[in-house]
């Protein structure tokens, strides 16, 4: 019994049986998701899910963003772009992205196809990133742009990967792979303001494939040549925001894919970040004392002192009444209506113009001496970097990377949360976005209402959910001890002068997408310390789960050598 089930093991699918198996698990995700409903709060969420969604609104009725106002380019809307076209192609919204999750998982399957020769193994992959409860979590029913991001970062991985994986076979068989993590790239910066983070990962990837590419054997114009399309992602980036910045030029005469994170007003909140305050306060990159200054020093901020300092409407939106103070996340959002409310955003030109003369000024007071500064200019709307936040950020961090390991808040519906919406409004969402919206109540409670055969589904989904807690540890831990072992083997052949050209490349391969899920953890546990506030968050985690299962799954199935399954 024991050999005909070892026999099994080791016997590989067919590419039919492949193809057959995939189809069936998107049809299963798509079943599963069809069961859940978005989440919408009108009123909650000016910031976030209202503004992507009437931003979608105004494409679809070929408006582009909307009107100009001190929201319209406050951020990067792909994600409106991406629901109007849903809309356009008549695909419920849910649907949509677990489409996009699960082309995702396929393209990362494909991409270590070099190094996983059966297609069981393939599948395996495939089926871990495409199930992973992340991905159905309830923070994806919210009609906001993390719904999508992990699945463009996740091209931009399986693209760069890909390439790698194949950069010494002919150019034909590695281009797609650059083109789609250019793809990837392009459009994940166009998704979310931090989309930066994903450069450390292209910038050692492009100098390990130079180097290769310059070791290898043949005519230096061939390896120069090799060096060249490496530039394709890149230029695939360009083009992509070069595209956006056209689009809001035309529209409202700004060349710039936002005017939030960068440009003008990410100079003005930097500047004003920069002034010392009397006593270090923390999560507050710009407190009251500061800010009292800035009045006094800078006369372009005098109109915003009654709305920041007197106004209720700022007081209640954005002040922190634990601090008494605004907090560095929301400070920005406040500075920003207040400048509305006195006609600065009446055009994009305005308030360009306005925040570069407020920039201008504070770096002219902190250079002169006149205001005591802390550090050099800057322009970010981030807060400074500081070594007392160091302790939180590491603690924060660990916390972050055991609540991603253990799939933390990833449950497929909210068991206490409904939609708080009129019925006019509510028509609306559903009808644009081919959704239902969970905005029935049980009776006689205030709490959401599911059916029976609703409540089974999730059941199902939670069950998965407590499989991969359990189980992702356990690969996680596994991967990392097979990489160190096959770590300290690479050194042993290289003092032995033995290592082959290449050899060590996916063991590079594998390490990078753990610093960058690791990267991630800190970066987030950093915004959390320095200017959230609100606890360790999936949301902005989301990109780190897909990276921890492609690199225990792939690390296990290509490091484990004693993998039959690998044997061709």
């Amino acid at each position: 019994m024991n050999k005909r089930l070892r026999s099994a093991l080791q016997q590989d699918i067919s590419r039919r049986t492949f193809w057959v198996l995939v189809v069936l698990v998107v049809l299963v995700k798509l079943v599963m998701t069809r069961f859940q409903m978005v989440y919408v709060w009108v009123g909650g969420a000016p910031l976030d899910d209202e503004l992507m969604f009437g931003a979608a609104q105004s494409i679809t009725a070929g408006q582009w963003l909307g009107a100009y106002d001190w929201l319209t380019l406050s951020k990067h809307m792909f994600f409106a772009v991406w629901l109007a076209l849903c809309s356009l192609l008549h695909l419920p919204y849910l649907a949509a992205g677990q489409l996009l999750t699960c082309g995702a998982a396929l393209a990362c399957a494909f991409a270590f196809a070099p190094v996983l020769r059966r297609w069981k193994s393939r599948f395996a992959v495939f089926a871990l990133l495409a199930f992973s409860p992340a991905a159905t979590a309830s923070f994806t029913l919210r009609v906001y742009r993390d719904n999508i991001f992990p699945g463009l970062c996740m091209l931009f991985f399986a693209g760069l990967c890909g390439y790698a994986l194949r950069c010494r076979r002919p150019v034909k068989q590695g281009i797609g792979w650059l083109v789609l993590s250019g793809v990837g790239l392009g459009l994940a910066w166009l998704t979310r303001e931090d989309g930066i983070w994903l450069l450390p990962f292209a910038a050692a990837g492009t100098l390990i494939l130079i180097v290769t590419a310059l070791r290898n054997k043949g005519a230096l114009p061939k390896k120069l040549g090799r060096c060249a399309l490496l530039a394709v992602p890149y230029g695939l980036l360009a083009a992509a925001i070069l595209a956006y910045s056209a689009v809001n030029y035309a529209c409202y005469g700004l060349f710039a894919v936002s005017d939030f994170s960068s440009g003008s007003f990410a100079a003005a909140v930097g500047a004003m970040s920069r002034v010392k305050a009397e006593e270090w306060k923390p999560l507050c990159s710009v407190p009251t004392d500061v800010r009292m200054k800035l009045y006094d020093a800078v006369p372009q901020l005098q109109p915003l002192e009654y709305w920041l300092e007197e106004d209720e409407d700022l007081q209640n939106s954005f002040r922190n009444p634990e601090l008494d103070d605004y907090q560095s996340g929301s400070f920005y959002w406040a500075l920003r209506k207040a400048a509305w409310n006195e006609g600065v955003y009446d055009s994009p030109q305005k308030a360009a113009e306005y925040w570069q003369q407020v920039a201008d000024a504070i770096n002219a007071l902190c250079d002169s001496g006149q205001l005591e500064a802390n550090g050099p200019e800057r322009s970010s709307t981030t807060p400074p970097i500081r070594m007392e936040y160091v302790p939180d950020v590491l603690a924060e961090g660990v916390r972050s990377l055991l609540h991603t390991l253990t799939f933390r808040d990833c449950a497929p519906y909210y068991a206490d949360q409904r939609s708080l919406i009129l019925p006019e409004d509510e028509a609306v969402y559903e009808a644009y976005l081919g959704q239902q919206v969970n905005s029935a109540a049980q009776a006689g409670s205030d709490l959401p209402y599911y059916s029976p055969l609703q409540k089974l589904v999730f059941t199902g989904m939670e069950v998965i959910r407590l499989v991969y807690a359990v189980g992702l540890p356990v690969l996680f831990v596994a991967a990392a001890v097979l990489q160190a072992r096959r770590g300290i083997q690479l050194l042993q052949l290289r003092k032995q002068k033995a290592i082959q050209p290449g050899q060590a490349l996916l063991w590079v391969l594998l390490l990078g997408l753990l610093g960058m899920a690791l990267l991630r953890c800190f970066m987030i546990a950093f915004v959390e310390v320095a200017s959230f506030n609100i606890g360790t968050s999936t949301m902005y985690l989301s990109t780190v789960h897909p990276l921890l299962l492609l690199y225990s799954g792939a690390g296990i199935l290509t490091l484990w050598r004693k993998n039959q399954w690998q044997t061709s």
